[in-house]
C-alpha cells in the first residue's frame, strides 16, 4: 500500500500529465480511493444506468466503469477538484463531518457534540482572564480539535455555541439550494458581556469594575462551498433569517446572535479584514481577533503582562456584524 507521500506525489504526476477534465485518469483515481474491487462489479448495463444521461463521450469501457465508481461516491469529475478530494481522502480527515442536505447530518453533528463532553479548564485559560480584566482584549477563543482539510478560497467557519441552532443552520443553507462540504471543530471561547445583550447570565465571572467574562465551550461548523462566490450568498442568507436586529418582523432560526461570527481565511467582497492575533504557551494557542490597526498596540499589552507567551500576527476576514461588534456595536 502506498504511503499518504506517494500518494499525493502519485496524484499531482497525474494532473500534470493529464488533460483537463481527468480524461483516462479515473481508474487511478479510483485505484487511490481503494475502490478498484466495487468497479470490477459494476456491468456495462449499471455503468449506463449511473452516467445516463450525462456519459462523457469517446470514454474507453474501464474509464466509464471508474467514472461511474466517482459518481456513486460523489466526487467531482474535473480538475482541480477531483485531485483535491483524492488527497483528503488519502489522509483521514476527523473534523469532516460531511455534505449539506445528507438526510443523517443533524444527528452526526449531535453526536458529536454530545460526545465532546467537557473540557476542564487549564492553567492557560485562568491565566487568559487578565485580558479582559485589564481591557487588554474583548474576547479570545482557544481552539481545542483540529479544523477540517478544507480549500481555503472556498472555506467559511462558523462559530455558535446552541448545536439546536447549528442544525436549524444546516438545514436552511440546504433549503437554500447551497452546497458545501462540512467539517466541524470545538474550541473553548471567552468574551466581555455587552450591556446591549440584556441581563449578565448565570456563570459569567465578575472581573471588577463592571466588567464580566462569559466562558463557553462552542463549536465551529466549517463549510467548503462549491465556489467562492457562494460566501455572499452565505452572507444574505445568515442576514435574513439567522441575525437578530432592533424592529425586526421576520422569523429567525433558533438561537440567532446579534452579531453572527463567521469569517473566511482570504479576502472575499463585504467581509471586513481583521488581525488575528495567536499567542501561544507552547501547549495551547489562544487567538484574538482585533481591528488591524490595534494589532500592534494588542501585542505590545499582551507582552507588558509579562507572560511567557509566544505571539502571531495573521489576517482573517470577518462578516459585517461581527466587524462592528469589534468597532463596539452590540448589533
Amino acid at each position: 500500500m502506498m504511503t499518504v507521500v506517494r500518494r499525493v506525489l502519485w496524484i499531482i504526476a497525474l494532473a500534470l500529465a493529464s488533460p483537463p477534465g481527468w480524461a483516462e485518469t479515473y481508474r487511478d483515481a479510483v485505484a487511490l480511493l481503494g475502490f478498484e474491487a466495487l468497479g470490477e462489479t459494476f456491468t456495462e448495463q449499471k455503468v449506463e444506468a449511473i452516467l445516463s444521461p450525462n456519459m462523457p463521450e469517446g470514454l474507453p469501457a474501464e474509464e466509464r466503469r471508474a467514472l461511474a465508481v466517482l459518481r456513486v461516491l460523489g466526487a467531482p469529475e474535473t480538475e482541480p477538484a477531483l485531485s483535491l478530494y483524492v488527497t483528503q481522502a488519502a489522509e483521514p480527515d476527523g473534523a469532516f463531518l460531511g455534505y449539506l442536505g445528507e438526510a443523517s447530518i443533524y444527528q452526526r453533528l449531535a453526536a458529536v457534540w454530545s460526545l465532546s463532553g467537557h473540557r476542564p479548564r487549564s492553567d492557560f485559560s485562568y491565566d487568559l482572564r487578565a485580558l479582559i480584566q485589564r481591557g487588554v482584549a474583548n474576547g479570545y477563543n482557544i481552539v481545542t480539535t483540529p479544523w477540517p482539510a478544507f480549500d481555503p478560497e472556498r472555506h467559511l467557519i462558523y462559530g455558535h455555541s446552541d448545536i439546536a441552532h447549528a442544525q436549524q443552520l444546516l438545514a436552511l443553507l440546504a433549503s437554500e439550494g447551497l452546497q458545501a462540504r462540512v467539517g466541524f471543530s470545538l474550541k473553548t471561547s471567552a468574551f466581555r458581556h455587552r450591556e446591549g445583550w440584556g441581563e449578565v447570565p448565570a456563570g459569567a465571572v465578575d472581573l471588577g469594575g463592571g466588567r464580566f467574562l462569559i466562558e463557553a465551550m462552542e463549536f465551529d461548523l466549517h463549510f467548503e462551498l462549491t465556489s467562492a462566490h457562494d460566501k455572499a450568498r452565505f452572507m444574505a442568507i445568515i442576514n435574513r433569517y439567522a441575525k437578530k436586529a432592533e424592529g425586526q418582523s421576520q422569523p429567525l432560526i433558533a438561537g440567532a446572535w446579534w452579531q453572527p461570527f463567521y469569517r473566511s481565511r482570504v479576502a472575499a467582497p463585504a467581509f471586513g479584514e481583521v488581525a488575528s492575533v495567536a499567542l501561544s504557551d507552547g501547549r495551547e494557542t489562544a487567538r484574538i481577533l482585533v481591528l488591524p490597526a490595534q494589532a500592534e498596540a494588542l501585542v505590545r499589552d499582551i507582552n507588558a503582562l509579562g507572560r511567557p507567551w509566544e505571539t502571531e500576527r495573521s489576517a482573517v476576514w470577518v462578516n459585517p456584524a461581527f466587524y462592528r461588534y469589534l468597532q463596539g456595536d452590540f448589533q
